[in-house]
């Protein structure tokens, strides 16, 4: 009886302790599930809230429409429309004048809208150049309830759609070809860009405060909003991203298409402060062109802000600019001098 005693005692020890390790091992499983699980919705819920505020326009409100026009800064001009893409119509602002072929196609920022280029836009038409100010989807006082913002993708056929309406214009007044130059600021130099890199009709391009890639800039701004680290949130963003527009953030990056921007000419602009594009994008971008290239970086400016504090010298060189490089014969296209200026004027 003391054996058979013994050998029961003994078996209950075992299946006992036996039974403690998968108690320990199924609440250890059942912590990692749970903190995993609350680990991927967290990452998950920030990166569909990163992809709203890129993608989502506010809703329209009636103060958007107390802004300027041309007629404010005293330039002739009249409001026109043409379709995009998907046929949707955008607005925009055509001054012009009779017989000139240059033509300037101007574009505003991300979440911004054609007003925000009033300054140098007047500025160009009034140095002789016809001027087109147009409005994104998604942007100005048009936008359609529902319509996404895409920091590129879907600019970039907005832009290309204005080309085509200003060559569609010249050819129905039966005008030669317009002369094309673009102008654009943060997202719109961006996009004015990746619209020459693939549309030779664009002759020169006058590019301020862009950034390299779609994806680094999110990136980017992610981590210095929430002083947390840009992985895995924006990867999992890439893919609802994707979900949203059909493109991931890494099919819109001008760093990849400019080198095909050759022969023509690029003056990049940049604040060397700038915390929304860090002057890493412009350096890489600059260091990539492989045409005409000319350089101004001013110390201690932030984003887009070199036009506010210079108005006057900003007016000049972009003039300058582009009455050197819209030209007939295009003869100042040989050269391949690449200028750099930093920190001049401040």
């Amino acid at each position: 009886m003391k054996n058979i005693n013994l050998k029961s005692e003994t078996n209950f020890g075992k299946n006992g302790e036996a039974k403690s390790n998968s108690d320990r091992f199924t609440w250890a499983l059942a912590g990692v599930t749970v903190v995993g699980g609350a680990a991927f919705s967290a990452t998950l819920g920030l990166a569909n809230y990163l992809v709203t505020q890129i993608t989502r326009p506010p809703d329209p409100n009636l103060s958007e429409s107390y802004t300027l026009t041309p007629y404010e800064m005293d330039a002739d001009f009249e409001d026109v429309l043409f379709p995009t893409a998907n046929g949707r119509m955008l607005s925009g602002w055509f001054l012009s004048h009779e017989g000139e072929r240059r033509t300037v196609i101007s574009a505003h920022g991300h979440g911004g809208r054609k007003e925000d280029m009033l300054g140098i836009s007047t500025f160009l038409w009034k140095a002789g150049f016809n001027v087109l100010m147009f409005d994104f989807r998604g942007h100005g006082m048009e936008r359609v309830k529902g319509e996404l913002k895409t920091l590129g993708t879907q600019e970039l056929e907005d832009y290309l759609a204005a080309i085509n309406f200003v060559y569609n214009r010249f050819a129905e007044n039966n005008q030669p070809e317009p002369i094309i130059g673009a102008c654009g600021g943060s997202l719109g130099a961006a996009v004015a860009l990746v619209a020459a890199a693939r549309d030779e009709r664009i002759r020169a391009v006058w590019a301020d405060s862009s950034f390299s890639s779609r994806r680094e800039v999110i990136a980017h701004n992610f981590a210095t909003a929430t002083h947390l680290p840009s992985r895995p949130v924006v990867d999992t963003a890439d893919w609802v991203f994707k979900l949203r527009t059909g493109k991931p953030m890494g099919d819109f990056s001008p760093l990849k298409e400019i080198s095909t921007m050759t022969p023509r000419p690029i003056y990049f602009i940049h604040g060397e402060a700038d915390n929304t594009t860090p002057v890493s994008h412009v350096h890489a971008l600059y260091a990539a062109a492989q045409g005409y290239k000319e350089l101004w970086i001013e110390p201690g400016l932030e984003h887009c802000q070199v036009y506010f504090k210079f108005r006057q010298e900003y007016r000049r060189r972009a003039i300058a600019f582009f009455q050197d490089w819209l030209t007939i014969d295009n003869t100042l296209q040989n050269t391949d001098n690449a200028k750099v200026e930093q920190g001049l004027l401040t």
